[in-house]
Protein backbone atom coordinates (compact mmCIF):
# COMPACT_ATOMS: atom_id res chain seq x y z
CA UNK A 1 0.00 0.00 0.00
CA UNK A 2 1.61 3.63 -0.93
CA UNK A 3 2.18 5.78 1.95
CA UNK A 4 -0.06 8.68 2.14
CA UNK A 5 2.45 11.66 1.77
CA UNK A 6 -0.19 14.03 2.63
CA UNK A 7 -1.01 13.16 6.10
CA UNK A 8 0.91 13.56 8.83
CA UNK A 9 2.50 10.77 10.45
CA UNK A 10 1.19 9.34 14.20
CA UNK A 11 3.44 10.25 16.89
CA UNK A 12 4.55 7.37 19.35
CA UNK A 13 6.05 7.72 22.64
CA UNK A 14 9.49 5.20 22.81
CA UNK A 15 8.80 1.90 24.08
CA UNK A 16 11.57 0.42 27.39
CA UNK A 17 15.34 0.41 26.23
CA UNK A 18 18.38 -0.38 28.39
CA UNK A 19 21.98 -0.28 28.57
CA UNK A 20 23.83 -3.73 26.89
CA UNK A 21 25.51 -5.08 30.12
CA UNK A 22 29.20 -5.04 31.24
CA UNK A 23 31.47 -7.92 32.33
CA UNK A 24 34.24 -7.00 34.40
CA UNK A 25 37.25 -8.73 34.82
CA UNK A 26 40.40 -8.01 36.68
CA UNK A 27 44.14 -8.13 35.32
CA UNK A 28 46.99 -9.62 37.49
CA UNK A 29 48.03 -6.98 39.17
CA UNK A 30 44.03 -6.03 40.67
CA UNK A 31 43.27 -3.42 38.17
CA UNK A 32 39.79 -4.09 37.37
CA UNK A 33 38.54 -3.78 34.00
CA UNK A 34 34.65 -3.39 32.32
CA UNK A 35 34.70 -4.63 29.05
CA UNK A 36 31.53 -3.77 26.38
CA UNK A 37 31.72 -6.09 23.41
CA UNK A 38 29.55 -5.07 21.02
CA UNK A 39 29.56 -3.21 17.71
CA UNK A 40 30.49 -3.96 13.85
CA UNK A 41 34.14 -2.38 13.33
CA UNK A 42 37.56 -3.49 13.97
CA UNK A 43 37.82 -0.73 16.38
CA UNK A 44 38.98 -0.80 20.29
CA UNK A 45 38.67 2.15 22.81
CA UNK A 46 40.47 2.00 25.96
CA UNK A 47 39.11 4.64 29.28
CA UNK A 48 41.50 4.60 31.71
CA UNK A 49 39.67 6.92 35.14
CA UNK A 50 42.66 7.12 37.51
CA UNK A 51 41.71 8.59 41.37
CA UNK A 52 42.43 12.40 41.55
CA UNK A 53 41.54 15.51 40.11
CA UNK A 54 40.93 19.68 40.95
CA UNK A 55 39.49 18.45 44.26
CA UNK A 56 42.90 16.91 45.20
CA UNK A 57 45.21 19.62 44.10
CA UNK A 58 47.78 21.26 45.92
CA UNK A 59 48.77 23.93 43.34
CA UNK A 60 45.96 25.65 40.21
CA UNK A 61 45.61 23.60 37.55
CA UNK A 62 48.21 21.21 38.66
CA UNK A 63 45.76 18.01 37.79
CA UNK A 64 45.00 19.53 34.48
CA UNK A 65 48.93 20.19 33.58
CA UNK A 66 49.75 16.80 34.25
CA UNK A 67 46.99 15.29 32.23
CA UNK A 68 48.52 17.60 29.50
CA UNK A 69 52.48 15.99 30.05
CA UNK A 70 51.28 12.36 30.05
CA UNK A 71 51.51 12.02 26.49
CA UNK A 72 54.97 14.96 26.41
CA UNK A 73 57.39 12.52 26.90
CA UNK A 74 57.93 8.61 28.75
CA UNK A 75 60.12 5.53 29.10
CA UNK A 76 62.80 7.09 26.76
CA UNK A 77 60.80 8.38 23.98
CA UNK A 78 60.07 11.58 23.48
CA UNK A 79 56.55 13.10 22.68
CA UNK A 80 57.57 13.65 19.18
CA UNK A 81 58.33 9.81 18.70
CA UNK A 82 54.82 9.40 20.69
CA UNK A 83 52.53 11.29 18.66
CA UNK A 84 54.38 9.54 15.71
CA UNK A 85 54.21 6.07 16.67
CA UNK A 86 50.14 6.30 17.32
CA UNK A 87 50.17 8.18 14.21
CA UNK A 88 51.10 5.79 12.38
CA UNK A 89 49.58 3.06 13.89
CA UNK A 90 46.16 4.92 13.53
CA UNK A 91 46.04 5.38 16.77
CA UNK A 92 44.53 8.57 19.07
CA UNK A 93 45.00 9.42 22.45
CA UNK A 94 43.94 12.29 24.91
CA UNK A 95 43.69 13.20 28.34
CA UNK A 96 41.67 15.45 30.32
CA UNK A 97 41.33 16.51 34.61
CA UNK A 98 37.95 16.69 36.18
CA UNK A 99 36.76 16.84 39.66
CA UNK A 100 37.67 13.40 41.04
CA UNK A 101 39.96 11.85 38.29
CA UNK A 102 42.27 12.03 35.76
CA UNK A 103 40.71 10.55 32.35
CA UNK A 104 42.72 8.91 29.50
CA UNK A 105 41.43 7.38 26.27
CA UNK A 106 43.22 5.34 23.46
CA UNK A 107 41.72 4.65 19.98
CA UNK A 108 42.80 2.35 18.14
CA UNK A 109 42.17 -0.22 15.52
CA UNK A 110 42.20 -4.21 16.61
CA UNK A 111 44.99 -5.05 14.15
CA UNK A 112 47.62 -2.90 15.68
CA UNK A 113 46.46 -2.88 19.30
CA UNK A 114 49.48 -5.12 20.52
CA UNK A 115 51.72 -2.15 18.71
CA UNK A 116 50.01 0.89 20.42
CA UNK A 117 49.16 -0.47 24.24
CA UNK A 118 52.63 -0.42 25.55
CA UNK A 119 52.85 3.33 24.47
CA UNK A 120 49.61 4.12 26.47
CA UNK A 121 50.71 2.30 29.41
CA UNK A 122 53.89 4.14 29.28
CA UNK A 123 52.63 7.21 29.04
CA UNK A 124 50.60 6.62 31.93
CA UNK A 125 53.00 4.50 34.30
CA UNK A 126 56.40 6.14 33.36
CA UNK A 127 55.70 9.76 32.18
CA UNK A 128 58.97 12.31 31.97
CA UNK A 129 57.64 15.44 32.68
CA UNK A 130 59.81 17.34 30.56
CA UNK A 131 60.67 21.06 32.07
CA UNK A 132 60.25 22.40 28.36
CA UNK A 133 57.02 20.61 27.82
CA UNK A 134 56.09 21.98 30.64
CA UNK A 135 56.96 25.40 30.25
CA UNK A 136 55.03 25.81 27.21
CA UNK A 137 52.26 24.25 28.59
CA UNK A 138 52.34 26.64 31.24
CA UNK A 139 52.83 29.52 28.78
CA UNK A 140 49.85 28.22 26.61
CA UNK A 141 47.68 27.61 29.98
CA UNK A 142 48.33 31.19 30.95
CA UNK A 143 47.26 33.02 27.76
CA UNK A 144 44.11 30.69 27.46
CA UNK A 145 43.62 31.74 30.98
CA UNK A 146 44.15 35.21 30.56
CA UNK A 147 41.77 35.45 27.81
CA UNK A 148 38.97 33.73 29.72
CA UNK A 149 39.33 36.20 32.41
CA UNK A 150 38.31 38.59 30.31
CA UNK A 151 34.65 37.04 29.26
CA UNK A 152 31.80 37.94 31.48
CA UNK A 153 30.46 34.21 31.81
CA UNK A 154 33.94 33.26 33.08
CA UNK A 155 34.05 35.64 35.59
CA UNK A 156 30.42 34.78 36.91
CA UNK A 157 31.53 31.32 36.99
CA UNK A 158 34.33 32.26 38.92
CA UNK A 159 32.90 34.26 41.18
CA UNK A 160 29.89 31.85 41.63
CA UNK A 161 32.63 29.45 42.75
CA UNK A 162 34.29 31.59 45.16
CA UNK A 163 31.10 31.91 47.41
CA UNK A 164 29.88 28.82 46.82
CA UNK A 165 32.42 26.24 47.85
CA UNK A 166 34.62 28.30 49.62
CA UNK A 167 37.81 30.47 49.42
CA UNK A 168 39.63 27.42 51.20
CA UNK A 169 38.23 24.87 48.64
CA UNK A 170 40.16 23.96 45.82
CA UNK A 171 37.25 24.52 43.59
CA UNK A 172 36.29 27.97 45.33
CA UNK A 173 40.04 28.97 44.39
CA UNK A 174 40.03 32.25 42.21
CA UNK A 175 41.64 32.15 38.88
CA UNK A 176 44.92 33.93 38.48
CA UNK A 177 47.37 33.80 35.96
CA UNK A 178 50.33 34.07 38.02
CA UNK A 179 48.95 30.76 39.97
CA UNK A 180 49.89 28.81 37.20
CA UNK A 181 53.91 30.00 37.94
CA UNK A 182 53.46 27.74 40.75
CA UNK A 183 53.10 24.52 39.31
CA UNK A 184 56.88 22.49 39.34
CA UNK A 185 57.90 19.74 37.46
CA UNK A 186 58.09 18.58 41.20
CA UNK A 187 54.63 19.17 41.97
CA UNK A 188 53.42 17.64 38.79
CA UNK A 189 55.71 14.59 39.88
CA UNK A 190 54.24 14.58 43.26
CA UNK A 191 50.88 14.36 41.98
CA UNK A 192 51.23 11.74 39.87
CA UNK A 193 53.24 9.58 43.01
CA UNK A 194 50.21 10.14 44.87
CA UNK A 195 47.04 8.95 42.40
CA UNK A 196 48.55 7.11 40.06
CA UNK A 197 48.95 3.86 40.57
CA UNK A 198 47.11 0.22 40.00
CA UNK A 199 44.69 0.81 43.71
CA UNK A 200 43.84 3.76 42.00
CA UNK A 201 42.95 2.85 37.87
CA UNK A 202 39.99 1.41 36.54
CA UNK A 203 39.79 0.59 32.87
CA UNK A 204 37.15 0.29 30.92
CA UNK A 205 37.60 -1.34 27.23
CA UNK A 206 34.90 -1.14 24.49
CA UNK A 207 34.12 -2.17 20.98
CA UNK A 208 34.57 -5.64 19.16
CA UNK A 209 36.63 -7.35 22.24
CA UNK A 210 38.30 -10.16 21.42
CA UNK A 211 40.21 -12.60 23.31
CA UNK A 212 43.66 -11.70 21.92
CA UNK A 213 42.82 -7.80 22.84
CA UNK A 214 42.24 -8.90 26.34
CA UNK A 215 45.53 -11.03 26.14
CA UNK A 216 47.76 -7.88 25.05
CA UNK A 217 45.56 -5.61 27.74
CA UNK A 218 46.49 -7.88 30.58
CA UNK A 219 50.25 -8.51 29.34
CA UNK A 220 51.11 -5.39 29.22
CA UNK A 221 48.67 -3.58 32.01
CA UNK A 222 48.64 -6.47 34.42
CA UNK A 223 51.80 -6.40 34.92
CA UNK A 224 53.42 -4.91 38.41
CA UNK A 225 53.04 -1.71 39.11
CA UNK A 226 53.70 -0.07 42.01
CA UNK A 227 50.46 0.75 44.30
CA UNK A 228 49.89 4.47 45.01
CA UNK A 229 48.35 3.91 48.75
CA UNK A 230 44.00 3.72 47.87
CA UNK A 231 42.98 7.56 48.38
CA UNK A 232 39.40 8.53 48.12
CA UNK A 233 39.61 11.90 46.33
CA UNK A 234 38.89 14.88 48.26
CA UNK A 235 35.16 16.19 49.00
CA UNK A 236 33.42 18.48 46.77
CA UNK A 237 31.40 19.58 49.49
CA UNK A 238 31.61 23.26 49.92
CA UNK A 239 33.37 24.55 52.68
CA UNK A 240 31.31 28.04 52.60
CA UNK A 241 27.89 27.32 54.20
CA UNK A 242 25.15 27.91 51.39
CA UNK A 243 24.06 31.54 51.44
CA UNK A 244 21.37 33.06 48.78
CA UNK A 245 22.65 36.59 47.90
CA UNK A 246 22.98 38.78 44.56
CA UNK A 247 26.54 39.66 43.74
CA UNK A 248 27.41 41.96 40.32
CA UNK A 249 31.28 41.64 39.19
CA UNK A 250 32.43 44.47 37.50
CA UNK A 251 34.13 44.46 33.92
CA UNK A 252 34.12 47.68 32.55
CA UNK A 253 33.06 48.68 28.94
CA UNK A 254 31.17 45.00 28.87
CA UNK A 255 29.09 45.00 25.93
CA UNK A 256 26.63 41.99 27.87
CA UNK A 257 26.32 40.94 31.06
CA UNK A 258 26.65 37.05 32.24
CA UNK A 259 23.90 35.69 34.36
CA UNK A 260 24.18 33.17 37.05
CA UNK A 261 21.45 32.03 39.32
CA UNK A 262 22.13 28.59 41.50
CA UNK A 263 19.77 26.48 44.15
CA UNK A 264 20.89 23.95 46.60
CA UNK A 265 19.85 20.21 45.38
CA UNK A 266 19.76 16.69 46.81
CA UNK A 267 22.30 13.73 45.51
CA UNK A 268 21.66 11.61 42.50
CA UNK A 269 20.84 8.54 44.76
CA UNK A 270 18.03 10.59 46.54
CA UNK A 271 14.83 9.78 45.17
CA UNK A 272 13.67 13.17 44.46
CA UNK A 273 16.94 13.45 41.92
CA UNK A 274 15.77 12.11 38.86
CA UNK A 275 12.28 13.59 38.85
CA UNK A 276 13.67 17.03 39.95
CA UNK A 277 16.03 16.19 36.78
CA UNK A 278 12.99 16.23 34.31
CA UNK A 279 11.80 19.32 35.84
CA UNK A 280 14.68 21.39 35.31
CA UNK A 281 14.76 20.38 32.08
CA UNK A 282 11.34 21.71 31.71
CA UNK A 283 12.56 25.10 32.68
CA UNK A 284 15.97 25.47 30.80
CA UNK A 285 17.41 22.06 29.55
CA UNK A 286 16.27 21.86 26.09
CA UNK A 287 15.12 24.31 22.89
CA UNK A 288 11.42 23.92 24.14
CA UNK A 289 12.17 24.59 27.33
CA UNK A 290 10.12 27.59 29.59
CA UNK A 291 13.14 29.59 29.74
CA UNK A 292 14.03 29.20 26.17
CA UNK A 293 10.40 30.00 25.35
CA UNK A 294 9.94 33.21 27.37
CA UNK A 295 13.14 34.81 27.57
CA UNK A 296 14.53 34.00 24.25
CA UNK A 297 11.82 33.81 21.81
CA UNK A 298 8.98 35.80 23.44
CA UNK A 299 10.97 38.76 24.75
CA UNK A 300 14.37 38.32 22.84
CA UNK A 301 16.34 38.62 26.19
CA UNK A 302 18.68 36.67 25.20
CA UNK A 303 20.34 34.19 21.73
CA UNK A 304 20.19 31.27 24.70
CA UNK A 305 19.73 30.53 28.19
CA UNK A 306 19.86 27.33 29.67
CA UNK A 307 19.22 25.39 33.16
CA UNK A 308 20.48 22.32 34.37
CA UNK A 309 21.27 19.59 37.81
CA UNK A 310 24.81 19.04 38.00
CA UNK A 311 24.99 15.85 40.43
CA UNK A 312 28.24 16.08 41.89
CA UNK A 313 29.95 12.44 44.05
CA UNK A 314 29.39 14.60 47.15
CA UNK A 315 26.36 17.36 46.52
CA UNK A 316 24.41 19.04 43.56
CA UNK A 317 23.02 22.03 42.60
CA UNK A 318 20.71 23.47 40.12
CA UNK A 319 21.83 25.92 37.96
CA UNK A 320 21.03 28.74 35.15
CA UNK A 321 23.03 30.60 33.16
CA UNK A 322 22.89 32.69 30.09
CA UNK A 323 24.18 36.30 28.98
CA UNK A 324 22.21 39.38 27.52
CA UNK A 325 22.30 42.71 26.89
CA UNK A 326 23.42 44.63 29.65
CA UNK A 327 20.42 46.34 29.70
CA UNK A 328 18.41 43.31 29.97
CA UNK A 329 20.38 41.83 32.79
CA UNK A 330 17.75 42.36 35.94
CA UNK A 331 14.70 41.30 33.38
CA UNK A 332 16.25 38.43 32.72
CA UNK A 333 16.73 37.34 36.37
CA UNK A 334 13.60 38.67 37.29
CA UNK A 335 11.97 36.77 34.69
CA UNK A 336 13.60 33.44 35.64
CA UNK A 337 12.27 34.11 38.83
CA UNK A 338 8.67 33.93 37.40
CA UNK A 339 9.32 30.92 35.47
CA UNK A 340 10.07 29.43 38.39
CA UNK A 341 7.13 30.75 40.70
CA UNK A 342 4.45 29.63 37.85
CA UNK A 343 6.15 26.02 37.92
CA UNK A 344 5.41 25.72 41.92
CA UNK A 345 2.07 27.21 41.29
CA UNK A 346 0.52 25.40 38.56
CA UNK A 347 1.21 21.84 37.33
CA UNK A 348 2.86 21.28 33.73
CA UNK A 349 0.12 20.89 30.85
CA UNK A 350 0.00 17.28 29.36
CA UNK A 351 1.26 18.44 25.79
CA UNK A 352 3.96 20.05 26.90
CA UNK A 353 4.64 17.06 29.58
CA UNK A 354 4.50 14.62 26.44
CA UNK A 355 6.67 17.07 24.56
CA UNK A 356 9.47 16.80 27.30
CA UNK A 357 9.11 13.01 27.78
CA UNK A 358 9.74 12.56 24.19
CA UNK A 359 12.91 14.74 23.89
CA UNK A 360 14.28 13.27 27.10
CA UNK A 361 13.68 9.99 26.26
CA UNK A 362 14.78 10.16 22.99
CA UNK A 363 18.09 11.72 24.01
CA UNK A 364 18.75 8.61 26.58
CA UNK A 365 18.05 6.53 23.35
CA UNK A 366 21.04 8.08 21.10
CA UNK A 367 23.34 7.11 24.30
CA UNK A 368 22.83 3.65 22.16
CA UNK A 369 23.95 5.03 18.97
CA UNK A 370 27.68 3.57 19.28
CA UNK A 371 29.75 1.32 21.36
CA UNK A 372 31.90 4.55 22.01
CA UNK A 373 28.85 6.90 23.44
CA UNK A 374 27.30 3.81 25.31
CA UNK A 375 31.47 3.62 26.76
CA UNK A 376 31.12 7.21 27.88
CA UNK A 377 27.93 6.46 29.71
CA UNK A 378 29.60 4.06 31.56
CA UNK A 379 32.79 5.64 32.68
CA UNK A 380 30.65 8.53 33.92
CA UNK A 381 28.52 5.84 35.42
CA UNK A 382 31.80 4.41 37.05
CA UNK A 383 34.01 7.26 37.95
CA UNK A 384 30.40 9.22 39.79
CA UNK A 385 29.36 5.85 41.60
CA UNK A 386 26.33 5.99 39.65
CA UNK A 387 23.79 3.31 41.11
CA UNK A 388 23.84 0.46 38.66
CA UNK A 389 20.23 0.71 37.83
CA UNK A 390 20.76 4.41 36.87
CA UNK A 391 20.07 4.16 33.55
CA UNK A 392 16.55 1.75 33.49
CA UNK A 393 15.41 4.04 36.65
CA UNK A 394 15.59 6.99 34.00
CA UNK A 395 14.16 5.32 31.72
CA UNK A 396 11.39 4.21 34.22
CA UNK A 397 10.56 7.63 36.07
CA UNK A 398 10.38 8.88 32.51
CA UNK A 399 8.05 6.83 31.63
CA UNK A 400 6.08 7.20 34.77
CA UNK A 401 6.14 11.28 35.68
CA UNK A 402 3.33 12.96 36.58
CA UNK A 403 2.27 16.76 36.70
CA UNK A 404 2.00 16.61 40.38
CA UNK A 405 5.00 14.64 40.97
CA UNK A 406 6.64 17.82 38.45
CA UNK A 407 4.76 20.16 40.78
CA UNK A 408 6.03 18.41 44.05
CA UNK A 409 9.44 18.73 43.31
CA UNK A 410 9.52 22.34 41.94
CA UNK A 411 7.89 23.80 45.16
CA UNK A 412 10.69 21.87 46.93
CA UNK A 413 13.32 22.88 45.23
CA UNK A 414 12.67 25.63 43.11
CA UNK A 415 12.70 28.88 45.17
CA UNK A 416 13.74 31.78 43.34
CA UNK A 417 14.30 33.68 46.88
CA UNK A 418 17.15 31.14 47.69
CA UNK A 419 19.28 31.51 44.95
CA UNK A 420 22.95 32.85 44.74
CA UNK A 421 23.05 34.94 41.72
CA UNK A 422 26.16 36.46 40.13
CA UNK A 423 25.67 39.13 37.47
CA UNK A 424 29.07 39.85 35.85
CA UNK A 425 29.04 42.88 33.27
CA UNK A 426 29.13 46.78 33.26
CA UNK A 427 28.16 47.38 37.12
CA UNK A 428 27.32 51.05 35.90
CA UNK A 429 24.81 50.09 33.54
CA UNK A 430 23.39 46.78 35.73
CA UNK A 431 22.95 49.63 38.67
Amino acid sequence: MPIDRSKEPAIKQIGSFSLPKLEQIRLDNGIPVYVLNTGDQQVTKLDLIMKGGRCDETAFMESNVTASLLSEGAAGRSGKEIAENLDYYGAWFGANASLHHVSAKLFSTNRHFREVIPVFRDMIWQPTFPEKELSNIKTLSAQRLATNLEKVDYMANAEFSRQFYGDSHPLGDMPDVSKIEGITRESVKEFHDKWFGADNATLLISGIVTDEILHELNRYWGQPWRNAAAHDSASDSPHAEYQPATTVVHKQGAMQSAVKMTLPAVLRTHPDYLPLRILVTALGGYFGSRLMTNIREDKGYTYGISASLLGMLDHSFITVSSQCDNSYTRAVVDEIGKEMELLRQEPIGTEELERLKSYMLCDLARTLDTPFSIAEYYATMIAYRFPESYFDDQVKTLQQITPEKLLEMAQKYLDPEQALTVLAGDKDIIG
